[in-house]
């Protein structure tokens, strides 16, 4: 696991936050200057407005013009424990998330909480829906994870609200960039780049990839395989690239998905796909047009789920922590809802599993 100095704009945002909490910095109380922040923390002007601008954009700040800025009034009290964790996933029947929620169910009811379990479907209609109930119907803490993280966030307004209210919150799995609240994921980009490092230590040199498009495990994912390879001077080129969304997983099964996958993966070594699922899809699409894995073809990917060793060809994949990460996330959660320290950004290190799927050329 991966505990990675907090950020500096987030020193101050988790320190103002603790104020509040303690009643250090009182409702409506005026913060400091930003000078004087700056001075305080030993840190740039910018890096004391950035941390406020998150604040204030969650709604615990409020900037009055040609006064400075204050402790947001609207902000609610303590609240009452009802013993209730929301937690939302964008699936359940995903190979990952049994494992995951089994992590955070075993940590809250040993603590007495009993939790309410949702699914998005990776639909932002769907979020919004979600977190309008809790909201109404009441809830201690939320376990989320986000819908198509690597789009613009359209339910900032909800997430506001919750925090407003005094509900602690941690993310899985992915984050938005436009909240500071903590996360618990796997380092998706260390994960992306241990990959291309990987074939590259095979003598691969011309690569594939199919990466998803609106979830920021994609992002990252693609990006650390690209870093990995700019350091040896190779490029993986657009037109040996497959981008796709939630709303595009039935294309796979298609006759236009196995022609554009055979024009991707034209003249390459070796494929990094998405995850073990996407893997699948591949290797069933190439074998049907008599390429052979990994001797014509080497493949790798994320995960390491029940499907990685159910292909005739054992996939060589990268571990997902799930039970792991589902406890880190419960504990931290417990944690942020009695205002103890944690680490807000927790990432998991990449951990292979060989297999047969990549042959060294």
């Amino acid at each position: 696991m991966n505990n990675k100095k907090v950020p500096k704009y987030l020193e101050i945002v988790n320190w103002i936050k603790l104020q509040i909490a303690q009643g250090t910095l009182e409702t409506g109380a005026r913060l400091q200057s930003e000078k004087e922040l700056g001075a305080y923390f030993s840190l740039s002007r910018q890096t004391v407005r950035q941390a406020t601008s998150i604040l204030e954009n969650e709604g615990v700040l409020e900037r009055r013009q040609g006064s400075g800025t204050y402790i947001a009034l609207s902000r609610t009290p303590v609240r009452t424990s009802m013993k209730n964790i929301g937690i939302i996933t964008t699936y359940l029947d995903d190979y990952l998330f049994p494992g995951i929620i089994k992590g955070i169910d075993g940590v809250l009811t040993q603590q007495g909480y009993s939790i309410q379990l949702s699914i998005t479907y990776n639909k932002i209609e769907n979020e919004m829906k979600i977190l309008n109930v809790f909201m109404e119907n009441g809830i201690d803490g939320l376990i989320i994870e986000p819908t198509k993280s690597a789009l613009p966030l359209l339910n900032l307004d909800l997430y506001k609200q919750i925090h407003k209210k005094g509900i602690s919150c941690i993310f899985i799995n992915s984050y938005y960039e436009e909240l500071a609240f903590p996360f618990v994921m796997m380092d998706d980009y260390a994960c992306g780049r241990s990959a291309a490092e990987y074939l590259l230590s095979k003598n691969h040199k011309r690569f594939a990839g199919v990466f998803k498009f609106d979830d920021r495990q994609g992002h990252l994912r693609y990006a650390g395989c690209t870093s990995a390879l700019k350091k040896r001077g190779i490029l993986l080129h657009e037109e040996n690239l497959i981008w796709f969304t939630t709303e595009d997983l039935e294309f796979f099964c298609t006759k236009t998905f196995e022609q554009l996958l055979l024009q991707r993966v034209a003249g390459c070594s070796a494929v990094v796909c998405y995850n073990d699922k996407i893997a699948i899809y591949v290797i069933e699409v190439l074998r049907k047009y008599k390429y052979k894995v990994p001797e014509d073809i080497s493949i790798i990917s994320f995960d390491n789920s029940d499907l990685a060793t159910r292909n005739p060809v054992g996939l060589t994949t990268f571990s997902h922590p799930k039970q792991d990460l589902g406890k880190m996330a419960a504990i931290n959660l417990l944690k942020l809802m009695h205002m103890e320290k944690i680490n807000t950004a927790v990432k998991f290190a990449p951990q292979l599993v060989e297999r047969e799927s990549i042959r060294c050329l």
